[in-house]
């Protein structure tokens, strides 16, 4: 990649110049460097990966079993994943339909499912190989699309990379953020956001916007895209949704991560955060909580896995509006929860809350696709518990995230340490 070289051996990271001239934002996630002498890699002593064909329809590559398997996995147990707060469950339902017919998607499915089983299950090493020779295969046809593609329209190239960024989060031996840019391109084509006839592509800017808040929240630095331009017509979704907390937790995190807020662009958050908490309804909010004893969380419960989806990013919002607000607005955040008064609490005593809250709920809930997504609020959050006890057990239920659990969990907790 062309860069200007920094001369005056002061440290600094060079600037990329290729994406400085078009104008893209160059990503580079901070990753331990590990050296590697290649005489001594496991790799050169494990034994050969068998040789497989990929198959040249979905349809041929669906007679071996051991793809097919990979494939029934997918549907069984991955898409739920994506699917979190889409009641048309398209990555459950669209996506295995289309993938019967598409190879870009049925390599993508197959990939992400093949390597979920590889770490899960013992004795898979076949399975493992399938997983990389079609994660291969699709990553191949992924940059042999032309700009006129249709499946750059429909919403296919844009799922196939979520599934990819699964599938190399999994993977662990690979930056998992390699294809957030890539994502970014497609997710960007606003104009497709509310065309019915491509709710594939709705789905997956979703799954995209999630993902590109939880690399955000990691890092501590602005999304790769620009939300003011993304205008969602209020009947498209109904009041409490977690999609409208994304796009009010995209917006914030965009004004608060790249510079300080001003009063007046906090308000407006501010009154977006609290029309949104008011519009829920009383079954969007817990059915039961119980407080936890000295030094434990409490335990809340949702009816629905987006619920709590939901009101962790509320949460998260609060803790970003309460450390970016002026002392005298502090009385303006919003309660922990229903019958809590934060009359007399200070900055200190509200992120408390707020971040114990967000543990709670993840631990309560134990849902993959709920633990998934939690991994960004409780990273950015969880050092303002202030209780020991507590912060041991947050640790505590984070290791027993086991990979059975959901083999992304684990990997993601690994790759980036919480800073308790």
């Amino acid at each position: 990649m062309p860069r200007v070289y920094n001369k005056e051996g002061d440290e600094v990271r060079p600037v990329c110049g290729l994406c400085s001239s078009k104008g893209l934002f160059c990503t580079r996630s901070e990753k331990p460097v590990t050296f590697i002498q290649h005489g001594l890699s496991k790799r050169k002593h494990a034994d050969p990966e068998p040789a497989i064909a990929v198959a040249s329809s979905p349809h041929d590559a669906l007679a071996q079993a051991d793809v097919a398997g990979a494939f029934h996995h997918y549907i069984s147990a991955i898409a739920a994943w994506y699917d979190l707060g889409d009641p048309s469950r398209q990555f459950a339902t669209v996506v295995p339909r289309l993938a019967l017919d598409e190879p870009l998607l049925f390599s993508g499915a197959v990939a992400v499912a093949a390597m979920h089983l590889g770490k899960t299950t013992t004795g898979a090493k076949a399975t493992l190989a399938i997983a990389r020779v079609y994660h291969a295969e699709c990553v191949g046809r992924l940059i042999a699309l032309g700009e006129g593609s249709a499946l750059l329209e429909n919403g296919v190239a844009l799922a196939t990379v979520c599934l990819l960024r699964s599938y190399e989060i999994l993977d662990e031996d690979v930056d998992p953020n390699r294809h957030l840019q890539g994502a970014y391109s497609l997710a960007s084509r606003r104009g497709l956001l509310n065309d019915m006839s491509s709710q594939l592509f709705t789905a997956g800017f979703w799954n995209y916007l999630r993902e590109d808040i939880t690399f955000s929240l990691f890092e501590g630095c602005p999304l790769k895209m620009d939300l003011s331009e993304v205008v969602v017509p209020s009947h498209a979704l109904p009041p409490g949704h977690l999609h409208t907390a994304s796009l009010i937790l995209g917006r914030l995190i965009n004004a608060a991560f790249e510079r300080p807020v001003e009063d007046e662009e906090w308000m407006e958050l501010m009154n977006a955060t609290t029309a949104w908490y008011q519009s829920l309804s009383a079954a969007q909010k817990p059915f039961g909580r119980i407080e936890g004893a000295a030094g434990e969380l409490a335990k809340v419960w949702f009816l629905e896995d987006s619920h709590a989806s939901a009101m962790h990013y509320f949460l998260t919002i609060c803790c970003i509006l309460a450390i970016s607000a002026l002392p005298e607005r502090l009385t303006h955040l919003p309660p922990l929860h229903s019958g809590v008064s934060i009359s007399g609490q200070s900055r200190e005593d509200l992120l408390d809350g707020y971040a114990s809250e967000i543990c709670a709920i993840a631990f309560t809930t134990r849902i993959p696709s709920v633990l998934v997504n939690a991994f960004g609020p409780i990273s950015y959050s969880a050092k303002y518990i202030r209780n020991e006890a507590v912060r041991q057990g947050v640790l505590g239920n984070l290791t027993g995230c086991s990979v059975d659990d959901d083999g992304r969990m684990i990997s993601s907790v690994a790759a980036r340490p919480l800073s308790l």
